[in-house]
């Protein structure tokens, strides 16, 4: 996934301090903070065709990405069509 940057913001001594971020198929953006902290926006429609915008406020991403694996595990574990979606993605690759 390619990442485009839309806009940095700079202290008076001219660093780069922020980061509004997007990917190249607009269904995330991310605003990231010098500090590691970020704000991740996620686009998606619904079966109504209703848009969705959920967002996530995280100071640990590798926390995060952690716990999003764990639950992917779990799924995997767990329910049968999530197991089979997972091999496909994998033979698509």
């Amino acid at each position: 996934m390619n990442w485009v940057i839309k806009s940095k913001h700079k202290n008076e001594e001219e660093r780069t301090i922020a980061l509004e971020l997007e990917d190249q198929d607009g269904t995330f953006d991310a605003n990231i903070r010098w500090d590691g902290c970020m704000e991740i926006h996620i686009r998606s429609k619904t079966e109504e065709d209703n848009v969705l915008v959920d967002t996530i406020h995280t100071c640990d991403i590798d926390g995060l990405i952690s716990k999003l694996e764990g639950l992917k595990q779990a799924c995997l574990h767990y329910l049968d069509d999530f197991k089979q979606e997972a091999r496909e993605e994998q033979e698509d690759k």
